[in-house]
């Protein structure tokens, strides 16, 4: 497979840990086109909160619905499925692969119980929103029978 080298700076004066970057990130490219299948990448994922829910958008550009699955728990919320390649003609030869293909799983962990049965999920424009309800908290007082021995 060929590649195009491009540079957006000149070499010369990069620093050197900015060089390690560059060189590292250049070096990506050569990895087998092949292990893309294989190989699991992890969407970027915002999650934020108020008073009574959560809100997890991840980004799944070019993910369909049928290829991606929800696991809600009682603290955790777990994202996975699969992005498959888009049709290329057999003639065509990459000169830039940057797009991740293959495998995805996010496993997150919230900081208190949230409500399982009312959990919402959309899937627009590439995003996939995720509104968890918090569970209320537990306020009930139970009295304790104490036995003599």
């Amino acid at each position: 497979m060929d590649f195009i080298k491009i540079r957006l700076s000149d070499e010369r004066v990069m620093p050197d840990n900015e060089m390690q970057g560059y060189i590292s990130g250049s070096l990506r490219f050569f990895e087998p086109v092949m292990s893309a299948y294989r190989r699991l990448w992890r969407p970027a994922v915002d999650i934020c909160e108020n008073e009574n829910n959560y809100v997890i958008v991840a980004e799944l550009p070019g993910v369909r619905s049928e290829d991606l699955h929800i696991e809600i728990g009682s603290r955790t919320v777990r994202i996975y499925g699969r992005k498959i390649e888009r049709l290329r003609g057999k003639e065509c030869r990459y000169r830039l692969a940057e797009i991740s293909y293959g495998y995805f799983d996010r496993s997150l962990s919230l900081a208190i119980p949230i409500d399982v049965d009312r959990v919402e999920a959309v899937l627009s424009e590439g995003f996939l929103e995720i509104r968890i309800p918090k569970k209320p908290p537990d306020k009930s007082i139970r009295k304790i029978s104490i036995r003599g021995l």
